[in-house]
């Protein structure tokens, strides 16, 4: 079952992928970072950590620049608006966990 996890926490607040790998097989898991939850992809280590535990990872790209970021500064994922993701949420994927 493909499954999208909505993160919108920084990785000093909280590391999602123990959930992650919990509730889907690597494969299955799209990752989508909004709000504070950009700074997932742009930190090295939390980036390696979603590298482990999902295939796709989308940033909204709108949460990104309000942050002072852009595509350059990702360890991972690619920037998307919202349109992007609410694709992967309603077309792409069976279900949906915010963690």
């Amino acid at each position: 079952m493909k499954t999208a996890f909505i993160v919108l926490k920084s990785p000093v607040e909280q590391d999602p992928t123990h959930l992650v790998k919990r509730l889907a097989e690597r494969a299955e898991s799209s990752v989508v970072l909004v709000e504070d939850g950009v700074y997932q992809a742009t930190v090295a280590t939390a980036a390696e950590r979603l590298t482990k535990v999902a295939a796709e990872v989308i940033v909204s790209e709108e949460d990104l620049e309000a942050r002072g970021y852009g595509q350059s500064d990702l360890k991972i994922g690619k920037a998307a608006g919202y349109d992007d993701i609410v694709d992967c949420i309603m077309e792409r994927t069976d279900r949906t966990v915010t963690v």
